[in-house]
């Protein structure tokens, strides 16, 4: 079965999402992997199985990591250590995840998060020319939703 959900609803999820978890806005940019906070991501990704099978991953830059971090524990962002990261990212994830399950036909269970600390931009699978790109406070947030019947990205 597959999943006919929009780039905009994508959008929509990740920056309701963002906004009510962490107060911060998200807004959608264009894939530049030129730029200086597009070098490496924070990863972290949920598997989808049952009815529709595949994954949801959301990363961002290291220090907008830090920041959502601090946001979310209430603590300012230098506060934060790894674990508040990979736990920040993690539930964020999560949320992102389950709230595009919601949105699929059948029986479906999400998986418990997976964070990688830092993976440089040459690493991210699926490449991140494949996400969806958003901005936040001068950071990067990027999406996918990979379906894995087809190996067909979602988000392109």
């Amino acid at each position: 079965m597959k999943a006919d959900v929009s780039s905009a609803k994508l959008n929509e999820i990740a920056e309701r999402v963002w906004s009510m978890v962490l107060g911060l806005p998200l807004t959608p940019a264009k894939c530049d992997p030129g730029r200086a906070e597009a070098s490496a991501f924070v990863l972290g990704r949920v598997t989808i199985s049952g009815t529709w099978q595949g994954s949801v991953t959301l990363g961002c830059s290291p220090a907008l990591a830090r920041r959502a971090a601090g946001a979310m524990f209430g603590k300012p962002p230098a506060e934060a250590d790894p674990g508040d990261i990979r736990d920040a990212l993690g539930e964020l994830t999560n949320m992102v995840g389950g709230n595009f399950k919601t949105l699929l036909k059948g029986d479906c269970r999400l998986s418990v998060p997976d964070v990688v600390d830092v993976v440089p931009y040459a690493e991210v699978k699926p490449a991140p020319v494949e996400h969806l790109w958003f901005e936040c406070e001068g950071g990067l947030v990027i999406l996918n939703v990979l379906e894995a019947s087809t190996g067909r990205s979602r988000t392109t």
